[in-house]
C-alpha cells in the first residue's frame, strides 16, 4: 500500500507540474496571437488583458489535462524504471496490476474533478469570453443579439428574427404548429414578445388557422430566454443541464435531437479520459521495459494518446450525424481502449513481464 501511494504521489506531482506548464506555454502564444484584438476594445490594457486571461485560462486546462495525465504517467514510469524503483517493487512481490491500478484510480478522481470544474466554472467562462468577444472586447460588454433563431417546443416550431438584450426580448416571431402528419396545421405570428420575469408578455400578434388564437396578450411556453441565447453555442460550451433540456421536449436548438444527445454523453465520458491515460501510459512503459530508452517509450505512449483522440474524435462527429447511437459514439472509443489496456496488462502479468 505504501508502494501504491508513493507511485501516485509521483504521477499526481508530475501531472500538475505538466498540467502547468503546458497552460502557461499555450496561454502565452494565445495571448500574442489575440492581444491586439483583445486591446482593440478600448479598455485599460493591464486590466483587459488580465480579464481575457481569467476567461481563457480554465478552457485551456480542460482542453490540456487529457494530455497532461499522458505525460505525467509516462514521465512517472519511466523515472521510476530509471532508478529500478519499478523492478524493486516488482521484487517485492507487487504485481503490475496492482502498480497501474493506482495510476488508474488517481486518474479516476481527478476524471471527476475535470467534470465539475467543466460543468460550473469552464461553462461560464467560455460563455462570458464569447459574450465579450461579440461586443467586441469593449469594456461594459453589450447584451448579445441573435438572428433567426430556430428552437422546437414539443409540437410548435418557434422561429424568431431577432433576439435582443440576453433574450429576454424576442422579435418577429412565428409559431408553427405541426399536426400528427408532421403538416403545418396552425401559424402565429408576434411582431414583438418581452419576458416580464415568469411569462411572455406579446404585441402584434396575427393567429392563421381554425379556432381562436391560443395568444392573447401572453404567450405560454416553457421557453425562457436562455434558450433563445444559448442555442447557438458549441454544445461543449454548454452544461449538462443544457444539454439535458435539448434532449428532453423543452427546446431543441437548430440540430437535431441526437446531436445535443451525443454531446450529453460524451460531457460525461470526456473528463473519464483522465482515467484511461495513465493505462495507456503504463503499457507504453511495460512495453519497452526491455530497451531501456526513455525515448521510445515517450513515443509509444503519445502515438497511443493521439490515436485514442483520433478514434474518438471520428466516432463523436459519426455520432453527431446520427449515423451511431449517441451513447456508442461517447463511450465506444474509450471502452475500446481500457479493455484493450486491460488485457495487455494481464497479459503482462500472466507472462511474467519485469521492468
Amino acid at each position: 500500500m505504501i508502494l501504491t501511494r508513493y507511485l501516485m504521489r509521483a504521477f499526481l506531482a508530475q501531472f500538475v507540474g505538466v498540467l502547468i506548464g503546458l497552460v502557461l506555454f499555450l496561454q502565452t502564444l494565445d495571448l500574442l496571437a489575440n492581444a491586439n484584438e483583445v486591446l482593440a476594445g478600448g479598455g485599460p490594457p493591464a486590466d483587459t488583458l488580465i480579464r481575457y486571461v481569467a476567461l481563457r485560462i480554465p478552457s485551456m486546462f480542460e482542453t490540456v489535462a487529457p494530455l497532461a495525465a499522458l505525460i505525467g504517467a509516462l514521465t512517472a514510469l519511466v523515472q521510476f524504471a530509471k532508478n529500478s524503483e519499478i523492478l524493486a517493487m516488482r521484487a517485492a512481490g507487487r504485481s503490475v496490476l496492482s502498480l497501474v491500478g493506482g495510476l488508474v484510480v488517481i486518474g479516476s478522481a481527478m476524471s471527476i474533478l475535470l467534470f465539475v470544474f467543466s460543468d460550473f466554472i469552464v461553462v461560464k467562462t467560455n460563455t462570458a469570453l464569447e459574450e465579450w468577444r461579440d461586443a467586441g472586447f469593449a469594456p461594459a460588454g453589450k447584451p448579445k443579439s441573435e438572428e433567426n433563431a430556430w428552437l422546437m417546443e414539443a409540437d410548435t416550431m418557434v422561429r424568431v428574427a431577432r433576439v435582443r438584450d440576453g433574450g429576454t426580448i424576442l422579435e418577429d416571431v412565428r409559431l408553427l404548429r405541426q399536426g400528427s402528419d408532421t403538416s403545418i396545421v396552425e401559424v402565429i405570428d408576434i411582431d414583438r414578445a418581452a419576458w416580464t420575469g415568469s411569462s411572455w408578455r406579446v404585441e402584434g400578434a396575427r393567429h392563421l388557422g381554425e379556432g381562436e388564437s391560443p395568444v392573447r396578450g401572453e404567450w405560454k411556453t416553457q421557453l425562457r430566454p436562455e434558450h433563445f441565447v444559448r442555442f447557438t453555442n458549441d454544445p461543449k460550451d454548454l452544461s449538462v443541464n443544457a444539454l439535458q433540456e435539448y434532449v428532453g421536449n423543452v427546446a431543441i436548438g437548430t440540430r437535431p435531437k441526437y446531436f445535443y444527445d451525443t454531446w450529453l454523453h460524451q460531457k460525461i465520458a470526456g473528463p473519464a479520459v483522465l482515467a484511461l491515460m495513465p493505462l495507456l501510459a503504463a503499457i507504453a512503459a511495460f512495453s519497452h521495459h526491455r530497451q531501456g530508452s526513455a525515448v521510445i517509450t515517450f513515443v509509444w505512449g503519445v502515438a497511443l494518446g493521439f490515436s485514442f483522440i483520433l478514434v474518438d474524435n471520428i466516432v463523436l462527429a459519426m455520432g453527431q450525424f446520427g449515423t451511431i447511437p449517441p451513447l456508442m459514439a461517447a463511450w465506444l472509443p474509450l471502452g475500446f481502449f481500457a479493455t484493450l489496456g486491460v488485457w495487455i496488462v494481464f497479459s503482462f502479468e500472466n507472462t511474467g513481464a519485469r521492468t
